[in-house]
């Protein structure tokens, strides 16, 4: 796959991984109370997106896998959110090493989405891709230039 192709489906795959609604929001009620229940969010989500992207059956295998993977990405950030809130960082130094274990989860969900996300990718219509870079256009055009070896 080359770069340019790579960068059209980075956006997907990262907003697959925070398991939150990017721009299929859901009205600011439901967002608040998500925050406390990522499994219920991804779920939803989940729906949200088979829906939209209209999973054929012939799909539905790297489909599941694909929510599989966001599901558990869910279940990871609220026993992270879970430990979180038991820990109360007294300096600097704790702060970092606090923002460091986010990171790393971060890196730890991305990892974990990219490759049932490329394997749906690969047996979408070019429709369906359409639609998935339509959903995510914004999150595509933050993206662009820290992807962009030319910028």
């Amino acid at each position: 796959m080359t770069l340019r192709a790579l960068c059209r489906f980075v956006p997907l795959v990262v907003a697959l991984s925070l398991a939150g609604a990017i721009a299929l929001v859901p009205p600011v009620s439901a967002r608040a109370a998500d925050r406390h229940a990522p499994i219920a969010s991804a779920d939803a989500q989940i729906a949200r997106l088979q829906k939209k992207l209209h999973i054929a059956p012939a799909q539905m295998p790297q489909w599941n896998a694909l929510a599989a993977a966001m599901r558990e990405n869910a279940r990871r950030i609220q026993l992270s959110r879970a430990d979180r809130a038991k820990i109360h960082p007294t300096n600097v130094i704790d702060l970092l090493y606090a923002d460091r274990r986010e990171t790393q989860a971060q890196l730890e969900r991305l990892e974990r989405i990219i490759p049932p996300a490329e394997a749906l990718l690969a047996v979408l219509t070019p429709h369906q891709k359409a639609k998935a870079d339509a959903l995510f256009g914004g999150l595509l055009r933050r993206h662009t230039p820290i992807l962009d070896p030319s910028g």
